[in-house]
């Protein structure tokens, strides 16, 4: 059952073959009834000709003759008994099939019975009349039999021609649906040849004209090409990026190096060996950013678990809370709720709103406010960051939130920060927003509400 067409020659064929089953049943009880019209009106036509050879014979036996056209016209032998006024045998074989208890003769009616005659089983038909003749005058009672071997001949052979009839159709319906399916089918078939053709490196969406049940997967397998396709030039342009970043640290440090060596001084080779250290920490610290963002990427369900997310915001806000007081800047933190559970990957979350803080912090002047708040609603979880700082509009909020972009007139940091929030955001279902405020801006992680379990 692992074919499509299979599935649909099975699920096609059954119902046929189960009302092709109904219908030989019917068939069956349709010839038998037809059978045994045929064979009651003829039984009852014989015993009328019995009858008129009765009154002509004036009750004697029916001539040889006679006896045998009947038989030969009902097709089994024929037996008779005639039984005369006040229920003298007039003629006939002896030890007729009585009628059934409870069934009675009706003057001038005939009645049809089933019976058993010299052990096997006859139809009978038998009338109550007035004969006059000079022999035979008065009430008269004609019981006539045959055996059943030759209507259940006829039965059996138009239930068989019926039967033949049914199985011809039912082989050719699965003929014809296999072949219907097999050429519905073919659509699926040039589209696997047409994915089959492809290259790994053709992402290119798949134009060629679908029916319409599979519009939505080669829609579906379209929208996958572009995200895949996305994805390689995101990653493309973030390993092109990084190499240019981490290019500029790395020759900094051995051109620090290289100057303290040369100058031979003391006090030269301290200040060398000093910018080497911050050289190091700044490219170290990208180098987590950028891990940080891989890693927000590749997040899965098996690395989140519950936490305290008020705590994580609280411990974000005091990691950089000092680098914000040593630049003469007031930060402040609002939590409400002052406890909220939550699932996800806490370190990256952390990392997340650090990044955030950290920008505050660094394109900030000195005497400006800046406040780390956890809030909830209805809809969302709100992590924001507002500062009294210089703003800017949606155009840049997206543009700065590109990987190693950074504003003109501020080239001290990586570009990594906004970049990494948002995708940390992503990862957990959320976004990263902006907002204008007077005198400043707020940039807020929005995270879907999840319950935990207690």
């Amino acid at each position: 059952m692992n074919s499509i067409r299979t599935r649909l020659l099975v699920w096609l064929l059954l119902p046929l073959t189960a009302i092709a089953a109904i219908v030989s049943l019917e068939t069956f009880y349709a010839a038998k009834r037809i059978s045994s019209d045929l064979h009651d009106r003829t039984l009852l036509a014989a015993m009328l000709t019995l009858s008129e050879n009765i009154v002509a014979s004036s009750g004697s036996l029916l001539a040889d003759a006679t006896l045998e056209m009947l038989t030969d016209n009902l097709g089994d032998e024929f037996f008779y008994y005639v039984k005369g006024p006040e229920g003298a045998f007039v003629t006939g074989y002896s030890g007729y099939p009585r009628p059934p208890e409870g069934v009675e003769l009706i003057d001038a009616e005939p009645i049809f019975y089933d019976g058993v005659y010299a052990g096997a089983p006859v139809r009978v038909v038998a009338v109550r009349q007035l004969l006059s003749g000079r022999e035979l005058n008065g009430w008269t009672t004609i019981t006539t039999w045959q055996q059943n071997t030759e209507r259940d001949e006829l039965t059996l052979s138009l239930f068989a021609r019926s039967l033949v009839r049914l199985i011809l159709l039912v082989l050719a319906a699965g003929a014809i649906v296999w072949f219907a399916v097999s050429v519905g089918l073919r659509p699926l078939v040039q589209l696997q040849q047409a994915i089959e053709n492809r290259t790994p490196y053709d992402l290119n969406p798949i134009k060629r004209a679908m029916p319409v049940e599979l519009s939505g997967i080669v829609n579906s397998m379209n929208e996958l090409f572009e995200r895949v396709a996305r994805s390689k030039r995101n990653r493309e342009r973030f390993i092109g990026n990084a190499a240019h970043q981490l290019r500029n640290p790395v020759a900094a440090i051995k051109v620090q190096a290289q100057a303290a060596l040369a100058s031979g001084k003391q006090d030269d080779l301290e200040s060398g060996l000093e910018q080497i250290a911050e050289t190091s920490d700044e490219t170290g610290k990208m180098i987590n950013q950028m891990l940080a963002g891989a890693s927000a990427h590749a997040l899965s369900g098996e690395s989140m678990e519950v936490f305290d997310l008020a705590k994580t915001v609280a411990n974000a806000t005091q990691t950089v809370a000092a680098n914000a007081l040593d630049k003469g800047q007031e930060i402040s933190l609002n939590l409400s709720p002052e406890t909220l559970s939550y699932r996800g990957n806490e370190i990256l979350l952390q990392e997340a709103i650090v990044n955030l803080v950290e920008n505050a912090i660094r394109h900030n002047d000195e005497n400006t406010a800046i406040e780390v708040s956890l809030s909830v609603n209805d809809d969302d979880i709100e992590i924001s960051v507002a500062d009294t700082g210089q703003g800017f509009s949606e155009e840049e909020f997206l543009e700065l939130s590109q990987p190693f972009l950074t504003r003109g007139e501020n080239q001290n940091g990586s570009g990594l920060g906004l970049s990494i929030s948002k995708d940390i955001s992503k990862s957990h279902g959320g976004y990263l927003a902006t907002t204008a405020l007077p005198g400043g801006k707020k940039i807020s992680i929005m995270l879907p509400i999840i319950k935990t379990a207690a």
